[in-house]
């Protein structure tokens, strides 16, 4: 495999018709991503640009359908609510989680996230990720979280309701 060329994770920009079948894999901002999806971001384009798919008939591969949220989301998520004017390391990670869930994700996103929600129906998996992580020389393994919602209230508000509180958490 020393024939493989170097790729770079990108992503399409989410449309809000993202579940439309047409692509498995976008992004909401326009900030870098971190480290989870631009592994399975690159696995993907990787398996498209070296394997022909007629030498494995029987053979399905997929990477999971996700939407990532860019760090952009992120700042100004943190800049919104003066989230960096907190002293975390003088704080518990409850009252941390506090702060978070009580401020206010960016509007934006707010409506990216609903139209997402409202036609997803599946099980979610909510994971953090950071551009620090799976970096070589700097492992971040068991440091990020992942929130698994059931996502299956027949309530779209109650599905949106859960997908932000995951959110914040991670």
């Amino acid at each position: 495999m020393s024939n493989l060329k170097p790729l770079v994770a990108e992503l399409p920009v989410f449309d809000r018709k993202f579940w439309d079948g047409s692509f498995r894999c976008t992004q909401i901002g326009s900030g870098a991503i971190g480290g989870k999806a631009r592994g399975l971001v690159f696995i993907k384009d990787l398996l498209i640009a070296q394997i022909d798919p007629a030498s494995f008939p029987y053979v399905d591969i997929n990477v999971p359908t996700m939407a990532v949220i860019a760090t952009d989301c992120f700042d100004q998520f943190i800049a919104q609510n003066n989230l960096g004017d907190l002293r975390f390391e003088e704080m518990s990670d409850e009252r941390i989680g506090h702060a978070f869930q009580k401020s206010e994700l960016p509007f934006e996103l707010l409506g990216d996230l609903r139209a997402l929600i409202v036609q997803v129906k599946s099980p979610l998996a909510i994971r953090s990720s950071s551009l620090l992580e799976d970096a070589l020389e700097r492992p971040f393994a068991g440091v990020y979280a992942t929130k698994m919602i059931p996502n299956n209230q027949p309530d779209p508000d109650a599905r949106f309701r859960r997908l932000v509180e995951a959110i914040k958490f991670v």
